[in-house]
């Protein structure tokens, strides 16, 4: 049982390793330079700067909350 269970392993990795083959070949990615895309790179700064401040106040709402429940009132 363990020589087919083996062997399907075997042949299941060599159709994954081809599929995966397959849509390499048929779907290229390629990379863009930052000079060639300035208004895209602007975009995703701010994005990251919007991600940020988000984290920052929800960082200082959970602080709020764990003193209110520690019983450290400020």
């Amino acid at each position: 049982m363990l020589v087919f269970i083996v062997t399907g392993a075997i042949i299941c990795s060599f159709l994954v390793e081809y599929l995966v083959q397959l849509f390499a070949d048929n779907y290229e990615i390629e990379w863009v330079s930052a000079s060639e895309t300035p208004d895209n790179m602007d975009s995703a700064q701010e994005i990251i700067t919007a991600m940020r401040k988000t984290h920052r106040e929800s960082e200082r709402q959970m602080n709020k909350a764990f003193k209110v429940a520690s019983g450290a009132h400020c």
